[in-house]
């Protein structure tokens, strides 16, 4: 989706970010934009579309469940927040319009 037609804002900022699948070791990725709906992550590891992913962004103190919901280039994901908590949600917000 492009920045014209996201309706929540996002911050292009870099922040290191760990995904964990229910089985296998963590994932390290980097993030690109993040928002209180969403990242866009970079990482070395595969992922797959409409895979959901736990996350933890430490220096946020956000952690949650995303979604892949498509691949923006060699390992690029865009990621959907699900079932985001209301002070993370606020914490992102703050963030991504500040």
């Amino acid at each position: 989706m492009s920045s014209e037609r996201r309706r929540i804002p996002r911050a292009d900022i870099a922040l290191d970010c760990t995904l964990s699948r229910r089985t296998g070791s963590a994932i390290a990725a980097q993030t690109v934009d993040l928002g209180p709906g969403g990242m866009r992550i970079t990482t070395p590891r595969p992922l797959a579309l409409d895979e959901v992913l736990r996350f933890d962004i430490p220096e946020q103190a956000v952690d949650g469940r995303a979604r892949v919901v498509r691949e923006e280039g060699h390992r690029t994901y865009a990621l959907r927040f699900e079932g985001l908590l209301a002070p993370a949600r606020e914490r992102l917000q703050a963030l991504a319009t500040a």
